[in-house]
């Protein structure tokens, strides 16, 4: 080929080139813009990330991504809900001016004890007996109040309320019989502008010796169960003789100390300051140490009222008893002035007819426990 041929096939060989470049350079600047691959989405704040699937047999396994939660700014944490206490089943009552409040649960009835040879029959068996909460006096009631709440009642129908005996205002009212001091009772309540609790052929019980029925839910005056007074005295003492332990002296209640107990010492006879004078021979009430429940005169001073029909000891436990279903004699609990300790002993129990008033026994009340009280 001559010199001439071979510049020229050079020169083509050039042009083709260039325009090789020349159709890249046009691709290239028309091809859209790429981005790298965005990071993956961080999880939600407070969730933890699912783990990583494992690496497959023969690969290495992949790194964890960074916790890149860990330094974002953490969301404003919620205030600690405060959730109300859950109501009782009952809700605590504070005890009325002069009572006692009485809680709900159970204690031992009767004498425990009588293995020693004190006690009587009447106080057998001993068994375990569950009563409701309710409120008692703490103290008997006196002859000051009796007088006021009869003045009341005289124009209120209740027409034959006796006049009660005291041998002065401070003293416990004595010489009244059951049937009276239920009426009472229901006088109270209604002076009190509190729901009657006895009631005789569906009316309030005002007058007459009836056989009175007891509304038990009644925010109203009424006599405690045998019972109640019993767990009242012993004032959370389990199987002790008296509310305070199982001595007596008369520096701890107004009694007649010439039993001969093995369990009673000290002055002998009537009260010194009590035994002087005309019978009968009461103390004023609260003169003497009150039990743990706050209770004076739970033993000695006056024999006290109860509500129920005087029978004997049932041998089955059984919630809030009260008493046997129908008798002739109601019963009488805590000694007075003129009984020897036995008979001062918290599971003493004595008894008489209805109609009966005598000037060793009167009585405290109770109430039950309620919001409306």
């Amino acid at each position: 080929m001559s010199r001439i041929g071979r510049i020229g096939l050079g020169r083509v060989q050039w042009v083709a080139a260039a325009l090789v470049i020349l159709v890249g350079l046009v691709w290239l600047a028309k091809r859209p813009n790429r981005q790298a691959p965005a990071p993956p989405a961080p999880p939600p704040v407070g969730i933890e990330p699912a783990p990583r699937p494992p690496a497959a047999p023969g690969k290495p396994a992949q790194a964890e991504p960074p916790d890149i939660g860990k330094d974002l700014p953490k969301p404003p944490s919620k205030p600690t809900e405060v959730l109300p206490e859950p109501t009782p089943e009952r809700p605590p009552v504070p005890a009325s001016d002069g009572f006692a409040l009485i809680p709900a649960g159970s204690f031992s009835i009767g004498n425990a004890l009588a293995a020693s040879g004190d006690g009587h029959s009447n106080e057998l068996p001993v068994r375990a007996v569950t009563l409701s909460a309710f409120q008692i006096g703490q103290h008997e009631v006196t002859q000051a109040l009796w007088a006021e709440v009869r003045t009341w009642a005289g124009t209120h129908g209740y027409t034959d309320l006796p006049p009660g005996m005291g041998k002065a205002p401070s003293h416990p009212v004595q010489s009244v019989n059951w049937y009276a001091v239920v009426k009472w009772c229901n006088a109270r309540s209604e002076k009190e502008n509190l729901t009657a609790c006895y009631t005789l052929a569906g009316q309030i019980y005002r007058i007459g010796d009836g056989v009175p029925d007891c509304n038990w839910t009644a925010n109203g005056y009424r006599l405690p169960t045998e019972a109640e007074w019993e767990k009242a005295a012993r004032g959370g003492l389990s199987g002790m003789r008296f509310p305070w332990g199982d001595t007596i002296t008369h520096k701890v209640a107004n009694f007649r100390n010439d039993g001969g107990e093995f369990y009673q010492s000290g002055t002998t006879g009537d009260r010194p300051a009590y035994g002087t004078g005309a019978e009968p021979y009461t103390a004023p009430v609260g003169a003497f140490p009150a039990n743990a429940s706050g209770l004076s005169d739970m033993a000695g001073n006056v024999w006290e009222w109860c509500w129920d029909w005087y029978g004997p000891y049932p041998s089955a436990a059984a919630p809030d008893p009260r008493g046997a279903a129908s008798g002739t004699l109601r019963v009488y609990r805590g000694g007075s002035w003129r009984s020897n300790a036995c008979d001062c002993r918290s599971a003493a129990r004595y008894y008489s007819y209805p109609g009966g008033s005598y000037n060793y026994v009167g009585f405290r009340v109770v109430k039950g426990v309620f919001n409306d009280n």
